[in-house]
């Protein structure tokens, strides 16, 4: 892979040219030292380099992309059933429900109460609720099939 400098040429002493290398992170001048430096600093290396293959990286099939959030919805109500146990509902802290690696934003369903119009997200049989005090309540319902 080739990789190329940014130079930026400023006036210098009347008609003589100065070369500066510029960051290829930040964009600033890289300074002195080596005839090939390409930062300005070993923490611009670093972010440069973390983010490069952020860009570049190919996009993922739509197989492997169903597959993977296949993946994460049963994880998700493998531990939902793992907090309920034995139990129909249980209340636990949000973070916890999180350190045990729990994906909020993928779910199978969203349901609203009747009574009080709450709503509950579903994998699959099992669904949980946010409260505002940063717990969550978890329940479990009839398995359905709806064709």
């Amino acid at each position: 892979m080739k990789v190329c400098c940014f130079i930026r040429v400023e006036p210098f002493l009347n008609d003589y040219v100065m070369e500066e290398k510029l960051c290829l992170n930040c964009g600033e001048p890289v300074g002195s030292g080596r005839k090939d430096k390409k930062y300005c600093s070993d923490a611009c290396k670093t972010d440069y380099n973390n983010n490069k293959g952020e860009s570049t990286a190919p996009e993922m099939s739509l197989a492997r992309y169903m597959k993977r959030v296949q993946q994460i919805l049963v994880r998700n109500r493998e531990i939902l059933d793992e907090c309920l146990g034995d139990k129909d509902t249980v209340s636990m802290d949000k973070q916890d429900l999180d350190g045990r690696g729990f994906i909020f934003k993928y779910f199978t369903s969203r349901t609203r109460t009747k009574k009080s119009g709450e709503i509950y997200c579903f994998n699959f049989e099992l669904g949980y609720k946010e409260t505002e005090d940063d717990r969550v309540i978890i329940v479990r319902r009839e398995r359905e099939i709806v064709i």
